[in-house]
């Protein structure tokens, strides 16, 4: 304030002065040099003269009380609370901070504030969300209990929940504040990692790119799960995600609301937690095979015919485009494996990168559309283009030559792409016998039309196909 003061200029010199004052740069600082540059603005459109700008001050002098209140750092929060009662209100990040000021020494405040930073800093820098991280992280790390009995903090509950006496002393931010404050940053290195794409050792993770391509930005509530996992040893963390995958593609994409998963996800990360501290590797593998078979398979068994019933109908606008390139990409990759003999799937970029290919062509030529009408009573093209069934994943330079042509002139055009799911549709290639292939190959069709039946067979196809490659499985505790 006082470089504000004795730079008298226009804001943009403000700035450099204090900049070049070396003050160190942080959240109040530029809120500061905003407010400057806003008031600066104000005078100088509404006050040309010196006797308008003595009439401004008159009446704010005369209209304004200002009034100044000093008090110990132990009294701090409470006033903050009452004075911003009818303001602008402190969230939860805010009195947590100031919380967690009242617990230490002066002579601690430099250390606490620079502690402090690691956890906000991080979740600016990414564009994360404060008060959904502290949410994630409560339902993470300790067991809620609430009149409601779900086990859900919701983002207005948080600071209540955090100084009920019973919390207080679960967190134990009044006893050792600075070990709790440590125990978030560690969550926010890990929550900011999993946004990322990597694992609970911080490394690129296949698994957790994979169940991020099909989470997306939409939905963030997993995190949940994944922090209150994330102390397992890699091995079990890695197999933990696969599972987790495909749980969670049948509750996404049946669009299951999330409120529904909110109270199940906070009960089951108390497992997962429990799980964490078990010292013997076996007996811990044995556990977790145990959560995933009640908690993640049963509530897919439950969902199965719904799941089934949406793929029935999916289209290519049933859900964001990008899960539909995840939903093709996986079978994709499925089939592949297969097809190679692999038993580790790896990223599913080398998929995700390739173009949705529409079989009936999205912009067909007049006489193909024709065609499709009088050979399909009652079908309708339009509805038939956008099916899961006409939809397949091509490279680009194959789909442009593929172009928007009949399917007996596409068939070649198939048959050189890359991925065996592609090329399947135009013939079966049988190697062997008893071979990934040959087995790969009971579920998969070849089709030399393509008719609106056609159609309808290959969705079959896929969403049998995807029961093989949206499942739980154990791991092995030998």
């Amino acid at each position: 304030m006082n470089r504000i003061v004795a730079a008298e200029a226009d804001p943009q010199t403000t700035k450099a002065k204090v900049a070049a004052a070396g003050i160190p740069k942080f959240g109040s600082l530029d809120k500061l040099l905003g407010a400057y540059a806003t008031i600066h603005a104000f005078f100088d459109a509404n006050y040309k003269d010196i006797d308008a700008l003595r009439k401004y001050w008159g009446y704010l002098a005369n209209n304004v009380v200002f009034i100044r209140i000093s008090t110990d750092v132990s009294s701090a929060l409470k006033i903050f609370e009452t004075i911003n009662e009818r303001g602008v209100g402190l969230n939860s990040m805010d009195l947590l901070k100031n919380l967690l000021f009242t617990q230490v020494k002066p002579e601690e405040f430099t250390r606490l504030k620079d502690e402090w930073k690691k956890i906000t800093g991080p979740l600016e820098r990414n564009k994360e969300k404060p008060l959904r991280f502290l949410r994630y992280f409560i339902m993470a790390n300790y067991k809620v209990k609430n009149e409601r009995r779900d086990g859900v903090v919701r983002e207005d509950e948080i600071y209540d929940w955090l100084i009920d006496k019973d919390n207080a002393e679960l967190c134990g931010y009044r006893s050792d504040p600075f070990g709790f404050v440590r125990k978030i940053i560690r969550s926010v290195e890990h929550y900011i990692g999993f946004t990322e794409g990597r694992g609970n050792d911080g490394a690129s993770s296949v698994a957790m790119d994979t169940l991020q391509q099909s989470c997306g930005a939409a939905f963030s509530l997993h995190y949940v799960l994944l922090l209150a996992a994330a102390n397992f040893p890699k091995a079990l963390f890695d197999h933990f995600v696969r599972q987790l995958e495909s749980f969670l593609f049948y509750y996404i994409f049946t669009k299951t609301p999330t409120k529904d998963l909110e109270r199940n996800f906070s009960l089951w990360a108390d497992e997962l937690r429990e799980i964490a501290e078990i010292a013997d590797a076996k007996a811990q593998k044995t556990r977790l095979n145990e959560i995933v078979a009640e908690r993640l398979h049963k509530n897919m068994v439950g969902k199965d015919a719904e799941l089934g019933d949406t793929l029935r109908r999916y289209t290519l606008g049933s859900m964001q485009q990008y899960r539909t390139r995840y939903l093709l990409a996986k079978l994709a990759q499925h089939v592949e494996m297969a097809f190679k003999g692999m038993s580790a799937p790896g990223s599913l970029g080398e998929f995700t990168a390739l173009e949705i290919e529409h079989i009936l062509p999205d912009t067909p030529e007049a006489d193909l559309h024709q065609s499709f009408t009088t050979g399909n009573p009652g079908k309708g093209y339009d509805d038939y283009k956008v099916r899961l069934g006409n939809l397949t994943l091509l490279e680009k330079p194959i789909n442009i030559v593929a172009s928007n042509g009949f399917f007996e002139k596409k068939k070649p055009e198939y048959g050189k792409s890359g991925n065996y799911l592609t090329r399947s549709i135009v013939a079966l290639n049988p190697v062997g016998k008893n071979s990934s292939i040959t087995r790969i190959n009971e579920k998969l069709r070849a089709f030399e039309n393509w008719s609106a039946h056609d159609i309808e067979q290959r969705q079959d196809m896929l969403i049998a196909l995807g029961k093989d490659v949206w499942r739980t499985s154990p791991i092995d505790v030998t």
